[in-house]
C-alpha cells in the first residue's frame, strides 16, 4: 500500500473534537422531562426556582449534588474539579445573566457573583459570592477560621452547598437559554463553559436516569 499523499492529520483532528453544545441540549431535554414530570408546575422559570430552593430528598438534582462534592472517592473528585473548571470558564468567556433589569455591576456570571434567588435579580443581595479569596495562609494551608469552608485545590468555596447549587443551577440554565435564543457567541471560551455545565449536570442526572 502506497503512503497517503497529503498529510490530513489537521482535518481529521478536527472533526473528532466533541461539540458540547448540541449534547448539552440534549442533556437538558432529560432534565426538562423530570422536572415537569416530577414537580409538574406551570413554566420553566418555576421549576427553576423550584429545585434552586428545594433541599429535601424530593429533589433528586440536589441529593446528587450533595452526594457528589461530599464524596471522597474519584467520581466526586472529578465532580469538584468540573465545578472548578467551571468557575475559570465563566473568568474567560465573560457571559452575562438575561434580562435588562439587572443591577450595574452584577449582570456577569462568575462565581463572585452567582444569582441564587432570580425572583430578586433585582435586589443585588439575591448575587452571592461563593469564592473566599483570603482562605489560605501565606505558605498555603487553610486558615482556622475557615476551617467550615470546601478545599477544591485551587478554590477555597462557602460551606453552604445549597448556595453553590442554587448559584451553578442558575448558571447552567441561563446557558441554556443563551444557546436556545440564539444569543451564545459559539467561541471557544463559551464553549469551555458549555463543556463544564453538560459534565456537571451530566453526573447530577445520571444517579438516577442511567
Amino acid at each position: 500500500m502506497s503512503g497517503s499523499s497529503q498529510d490530513l492529520k489537521k482535518e481529521w483532528f478536527e472533526k473528532a473534537r466533541i461539540d458540547y453544545h448540541s449534547l448539552f441540549i440534549m442533556l437538558w431535554l432529560s432534565c426538562n422531562s423530570w422536572y415537569n414530570f416530577h414537580y409538574s408546575l406551570t413554566n420553566d422559570r418555576e421549576h427553576i426556582n423550584k429545585i434552586k430552593s428545594d433541599r429535601s430528598s424530593n429533589n433528586k438534582l440536589y441529593q446528587s449534588f450533595e452526594r457528589l462534592f461530599l464524596s471522597d472517592d474519584k467520581e466526586g473528585a472529578d465532580f469538584r474539579n468540573n465545578i472548578t473548571q467551571l468557575h475559570y470558564a465563566l473568568i474567560q468567556a465573560e457571559l452575562e445573566y438575561r434580562g435588562n433589569d439587572i443591577p450595574n455591576g452584577y449582570t456577569k456570571m462568575i462565581f463572585e457573583n452567582l444569582l441564587t434567588d432570580f425572583n430578586k435579580k433585582t435586589d443585588n443581595t439575591s448575587y452571592q459570592n461563593v469564592i473566599i479569596s483570603d482562605a489560605r495562609t501565606k505558605t498555603g494551608k487553610l486558615k482556622k477560621k475557615y476551617s467550615d469552608t470546601h478545599d477544591l485545590g485551587d478554590l477555597v468555596v462557602v460551606e453552604d452547598l445549597g448556595i453553590l447549587f442554587a448559584g451553578i443551577f442558575e448558571i447552567i440554565y441561563q446557558v441554556r437559554c443563551h444557546l436556545v435564543h440564539g444569543s451564545l457567541k459559539p467561541s471557544k471560551e463559551n464553549h469551555a463553559v458549555v463543556r463544564c455545565c453538560y459534565l456537571i449536570l451530566w453526573d447530577c442526572l445520571k444517579g438516577f436516569c442511567e
